[in-house]
């Protein structure tokens, strides 16, 4: 079963070893951005073959998933329909493995199917939950990132993580795609210098609107409270290398 120091991967001529990678990689098995624990290749010097834990293909049994009523995932190394699948969750477009509904109505990437639907930390009083945007049920904000209540274009919806209040948003997918931009841009590696002009760049990259405004219903303790959230609710781990970011002036 998947979660033991090494694992086989039929895709890959070596066993895996479990590791904790500092900073962003992407997973070979579902193309997306992981962080932390993950299965790597020990022949590290000529190979740099790297799964999320979830994307390992020995042992994986079906899943549920709580917003996905009465559906069970059966785990899928390539796409087993004709048709390229976009995840249910993120909206993105699934390059790799994935989990596909029995119905053959869902499908997800095997990270976005591990997304905790609610999420807190222990020195906040904040909760985000993992939402999906209906006709009955409007948020009553727009995503911080791209300033839309919907981004999608087709009939896959974008899920988002709003605050309990639900006055902040933020799409699964802007997240994914801000915190990719914020490593390549340096502000997320380990060893970078961290100022305060690199944290600045690396909120305004997370919240333009939000950040460059100096008026507004939002304070910036909650904003910087739920960025931090989200932040830590995409990535999956305890992400102390970009902790130094959301500290803040008291001034």
């Amino acid at each position: 079963m998947p979660g033991l120091d090494k694992q086989k991967d039929n895709k890959h001529l070596h066993d895996l070893e479990r590791r904790s990678r500092e900073g962003l990689f992407i997973c070979n098995g579902c193309k997306e951005i992981g962080f932390g624990n993950c299965y790597k290749c020990p022949w590290v010097w000529f190979c740099d073959y790297v799964l999320h834990v979830g994307c390992i293909s020995e042992g994986r049994t079906p899943l549920s998933n709580s917003l996905f009523k009465n559906c069970e995932f059966q785990f899928y190394q390539t796409n087993p329909s004709t048709v390229a699948p976009a995840c249910h969750i993120c909206a993105l477009d699934i390059q790799g493995r994935m989990y596909r509904c029995s119905k053959g109505k869902y499908s997800l990437h095997p990270y976005c199917a591990t997304l905790q639907t609610t999420f807190s930390l222990r020195d906040s009083d904040m909760k985000i939950k993992l939402r999906r945007g209906t006709k009955l049920n409007f948020f009553k904000s727009k995503c911080l990132k791209c300033d839309r209540k919907n981004r999608s274009s087709n009939d896959v919806q974008c899920l988002s993580y709003v605050s309990s209040d639900g006055n902040l948003c933020y799409h699964v997918a802007c997240m994914k795609e801000a915190c990719r931009d914020n490593w390549n841009k340096g502000y997320f590696r380990p060893g970078s210098e961290t100022n305060e002009q690199s944290k600045f760049l690396a909120l305004q990259n997370l919240a333009p609107k939000e950040v460059l405004s100096s008026v507004g219903q939002t304070s910036e303790v909650s904003l910087i409270t739920f960025l931090k959230l989200v932040v830590y609710a995409i990535l999956g781990e305890p992400f102390d290398l970009i902790a130094p970011l959301f500290q803040f002036s008291q001034n």
